[in-house]
């Protein structure tokens, strides 16, 4: 069993980052993120699950590994650690496969300097650090998701909240139309989720015109905001 990934587009200094993660299947246990920008692979960080897999744990605790690396990596592009995912400052992508659990910090690191530049890693440690304890919203897609040009399509999500996992109602969600063809996004359904926290419309895809497009479902409420996207098919 695959389980569906997170696709998220930051914009940062004048530029449109694009993280994908996604679970790579039991066959081969690896939690992958890829971080994109103008078409280039600019950094990666796979995390190894297969102590998950040995204690045949619920694939809710996969999903729930990938979204916790996928939120740290967008995290630490909103806040300027560019560098230190590209590798431009210091490299901390040496090693193919990397894991996203919070390190232990040496007592010889922890008392470094102020002036010194946190790695990656703190910045992640930082972040599950101040997270910790606040629900987030999450947005998931239920149903088969498949999107054609020129198609009606069925938009199905379900809002829940992150701790809890229960039913958020009244998450104002939009669905929108992004194509590389040409600099626009075409508003295609917009509204709010249920009591069962289900949000579900059909939709209109409009035909291919060129280069890559894509279907972007936004959902925001009182505990933040997720996003979900499918590429649309021909």
């Amino acid at each position: 069993m695959v389980l569906t990934g997170f696709n998220t587009d930051i914009q940062h200094d004048g530029m449109t980052y694009h993280v994908q993660t996604e679970d790579k299947g039991r066959s081969n246990p690896f939690v992958e993120s890829l971080v994109y920008a103008r078409g280039e692979i600019l950094y990666s960080r796979r995390t190894p699950y297969h102590d998950l897999v040995e204690q045949d744990l619920n694939p809710k605790a996969v999903a729930n590994l990938m979204e916790r690396q996928h939120r740290t990596i967008v995290e630490a592009i909103r806040r300027g650690r560019l560098p230190q995912l590209t590798g431009t400052a210091e490299d901390i992508s040496a090693e193919e496969d990397t894991n996203i659990s919070p390190p232990a910090i040496p007592a010889a690191e922890a008392a470094q300097p102020e002036s010194s530049e946190p790695s990656l890693d703190q910045v992640i440690l930082d972040y599950l650090a101040a997270q910790r304890g606040q629900a987030h919203l999450v947005l998931r897609a239920t149903g088969v998701q498949d999107y054609l040009y020129g198609a009606e399509a069925q938009v199905e999500v379900v809002a829940i909240d992150s701790h809890s996992n229960e039913p958020q109602s009244e998450v104002r969600v939009t669905v929108l139309f992004k194509s590389t063809a040409e600099p626009r996004r075409l508003l295609i359904a917009e509204g709010e989720t249920d009591d069962s926290g289900e949000f579900l419309t059909a939709v209109e895809i409009p035909d291919y015109n060129g280069g890559t497009s894509a279907v972007v479902i936004t959902g925001e409420s009182a505990l933040g905001q997720s996003e979900i996207k499918h590429l649309v098919h021909r």
